[in-house]
């Protein structure tokens, strides 16, 4: 079957994000001489910013303040921002051009700010998508499903209806938990045991099955 809307995640799906991600945390955390490994991110990857830095620094053995917290936070963003390469993944972009060219509803679902996503895609590009839902619009971000149901309910479309496009655990638990069908794309993760609550698993974009995205007209 072919659900009628295609929610997408940004981080590793729209845009390879994450080894600037992970370049930044490493340069705000470095003061404490701790080491942030990539997969430490990659974990991590879908929650907001101010819940990825409390857990890291739990994970790593600092007991810092809110206020510590908070700063580290801005540090990292303006440092991503400044080093950020990352650019619109071509297979994801034309899928996206394509269901759009077919009227399919779209959205965005991302645990980052609407700040991270701009110098990345431009401004052009977000107005693709029928809803944007970013990790400040809701109390509770992946991998609760709130994120996605939020989507689902600014598109019109019941949550049995979308299909969502993910990479990260956190966000595959937080589509099947909001009633979605999930494909995981091996982008960040090559270890489909980490994958393995989505209902799909493929290596990219193009290996995605036609039959399941309304991409005909």
């Amino acid at each position: 079957m072919a659900y009628r809307a295609v929610l997408f995640d940004f981080d590793g799906v729209v845009a390879e994000t994450l080894p600037y991600h992970v370049c930044a945390w490493q340069q705000v955390f470095s003061k404490f001489q701790v080491k942030i490994e990539y997969e430490d991110i990659a974990l991590q990857e879908g929650q907001g910013a101010h819940l990825i830095v409390g857990a890291l620094a739990k994970q790593k053995g600092l007991k810092l303040s809110r206020a510590e917290l908070d700063a580290l936070m801005a540090e990292k963003k303006e440092i991503y921002n400044q080093i950020t390469r990352a650019r619109i993944n071509p297979e994801t972009g034309a899928l996206i051009s394509q269901l759009k060219n077919n009227n399919v509803p779209l959205a965005l679902v991302t645990g980052a700010v609407m700040e991270n996503l701009i110098p990345v895609t431009g401004e052009a590009f977000l107005k693709l998508f029928d809803a944007i839902i970013t990790g400040d619009a809701t109390p509770k971000n992946k991998p609760h499903p709130d994120p996605y149901l939020l989507a689902a309910k600014k598109l019109d479309v019941a949550p049995a209806d979308c299909i969502v496009i993910e990479n990260a655990p956190l966000g595959i638990r937080a589509a099947r938990s909001a009633g979605m069908f999930c494909i995981a794309l091996k982008t960040t993760i090559q270890n489909e045991a980490l994958l393995a609550e989505a209902d799909l698993i493929v290596e990219s974009i193009a290996r995605i099955p036609s039959r399941l995205l309304p991409v005909e007209k």
